[in-house]
């Protein structure tokens, strides 16, 4: 049947026939949609072919229109789509009753430089908040969730982030003793859809060593015991603050040099130096030491002296030793309330024991921050943070303070404090600037493995290239040294022998030179020839 089909077919319909499937894509799309025009039929045979035929061309058409790529979406609607794409590293500071966090945009990524983290404390956030700890059901991933709905931006895209913790900090991970919190970046960057390695957990007075070299003249207060001291630009810079504890760190220029408009990138370093023995200064110090030694069971660090809970410890003892001057409402609010340390505080105007427990914190604050000054040299700047400081400026700032005279006995090496300049930090998100400087040094390392990378590859591509023109002068010198011995054994007529001995030379320096000898060893026979 096929066969008398085939043969009961007219030339127009072969013609017809063999223009299936030959569909345009482009300028001729159109046309394409439209099947070719069928001859006339001429039989029943003829327009069951037909039929069959037009049958194959509206199903190339359904396959056709289903190869062919959509239709490009509208420059309008391709804009609003990137417009509501939003790149932002988030930074947080988490205590151990609230948690503060901020997002900032990111314009491009992979362009971050530097001279961005200028920008640390002065750049506004797209958004912040706050929560209480105890308020939240679940984990920590339930505040990032709740503070991402709450911002309302249609679409986040966390690019990196650093989450500065009240805790210690190993592998990126953290427990936290008094919640039920254990946080993992890795696990962040999964629940978040953030790159691999983007996001940073740092101890929270970590966090304060990043976040003061940040700070702007206007952000703290010069309290040198000397005037006119300056800092000495990409020397080390220390940060010491007492408030629930006592708390250290320091931070060391990794990146610096001498040309204008250059920056100063710093790496901030954990220390446990508020768990340093307490050194009394004195015989009532010593008395403390004691009576500390026997309530702790031996060892007493300069935390168990300057802090919140220090206070209250050093008052407990001075109301043993000066049983008169105490007041017995202030003494049993001081007892039982948890704010014990404000009450002192507050109390050191118009109390005794109170105003002599204030003076003898702050002179071991004084003393430990000497100890400080001495151990690190902070010529960048040494930093005074947290609530005890700030909240007793008072009996700190004056030259004959007991925190400035303990400050500034040093012994032999005193002068040293002439080229450290004293600072009182006067804001209080030393913990938020530093995730946010932590946040973008994460995307300025990447910016820097990148180019790396790039610079390395342009490396071993222009190092590939060289060997290639290497190799093809060695070849070139290897052909006309080839050539030169073929027809120098051609001129000087030494027999065939010579000639193809040559050839043979010839083959192992390339085909150049193979032509040449070849051509050499030809005359070479011609001449031969002709003279027998």
């Amino acid at each position: 049947e096929a066969a008398r089909h085939q043969e009961s077919r007219t030339p127009a319909m072969a013609a017809a026939a063999s223009t299936e499937g030959d569909w345009t894509v482009g300028e001729e799309a159109e046309d394409a949609q439209q099947p070719t025009a069928l001859p006339a039929i001429t039989t029943e045979d003829d327009a069951a072919a037909a039929s069959i035929s037009a049958r194959h061309r509206t199903l190339s058409q359904d396959v056709l229109s289903k190869l062919l790529p959509p239709p490009p979406v509208s420059p309008k609607r391709t804009g609003s789509l990137l417009e509501s794409r939003v790149c932002a590293v988030v930074c947080g500071d988490l205590g151990g009753t609230n948690s503060r966090l901020e997002l900032f945009r990111i314009e491009d990524p992979s362009s971050v430089t530097a001279q961005q983290l200028e920008q640390v404390g002065k750049a506004t956030p797209l958004f912040r908040n706050s929560y209480k700890n105890d308020k939240i059901d679940g984990d920590f991933t339930q505040v990032m969730h709740q503070f991402l709905e709450d911002s309302r931006l249609p679409r986040v895209e966390l690019v990196a982030g650093c989450l500065a913790v009240a805790g210690p900090v190993a592998n990126d991970r953290v427990t936290f003793t008094n919640l039920s919190w254990v946080i993992d970046s890795r696990h962040l960057e999964q629940e978040f859809f953030m790159p691999k390695n983007s996001m940073r957990l740092v101890n929270d007075f970590v966090a304060n060593g990043y976040g003061v070299v940040t700070l702007g003249a206007s952000e703290y207060e010069d309290i040198s015991p000397r005037s006119g001291i300056q800092a000495t630009r990409g020397a080390p810079v220390a940060c010491v603050g007492a408030g629930t504890g006592l708390g250290e760190t320091y931070a060391t220029c990794s990146h610096c040099d001498d040309r204008a408009g250059s920056f100063a990138r710093y790496d901030a370093w954990p220390s446990e130096g508020g768990h340093v023995g307490f050194a009394p200064r004195d015989s009532l110090q010593r008395g403390l030491l004691a009576h500390l030694s026997d309530k702790f069971g031996g060892r007493v660090s300069t935390e168990r002296v300057v802090s919140g809970k220090g206070i209250v410890n050093v008052y407990e003892y001075l109301a043993t030793q000066f049983p008169d001057d105490v007041d017995p409402k202030i003494d049993a609010k001081i007892r039982n309330e948890t704010e014990g340390a404000a009450l002192v505080s507050r109390s050191a105007y118009d109390n005794a024991v109170c105003a002599k427990t204030m003076d003898v914190v702050l002179d071991a604050y004084g003393a430990e921050l000497g100890n400080a000054a001495v151990k690190w040299l902070p010529f960048g700047g040494l930093y005074i943070a947290g609530g005890i400081a700030g909240k007793n400026v008072e009996r700190i700032r004056p030259s004959t303070s007991p925190f400035m005279l303990a400050y500034k006995d040093r012994g032999r090496v005193s002068n040293l404090l002439h080229k450290i300049p004293l600072r009182l930090v006067t804001v209080d998100d030393l913990g938020l600037r530093g995730a946010h400087y932590v946040a973008l040094t994460v995307l300025i390392e990447q910016c820097d493995a990148s180019a790396l990378e790039k610079q390395t590859s342009l490396a071993a591509e222009s190092a590939v290239e060289q060997k290639l023109v290497d190799d093809e002068t060695a070849a070139d010198t290897a052909v006309k040294t080839g050539a030169d011995a073929a027809v120098a054994a051609a001129a000087t007529l030494g027999g065939l022998e010579t000639a193809v001995h040559a050839l043979a030379k010839a083959v192992v320096y390339g085909s150049g030179t193979i032509a040449i000898a070849l051509l050499a060893t030809a005359l070479l026979l011609a001449n031969k020839r002709t003279a027998d």
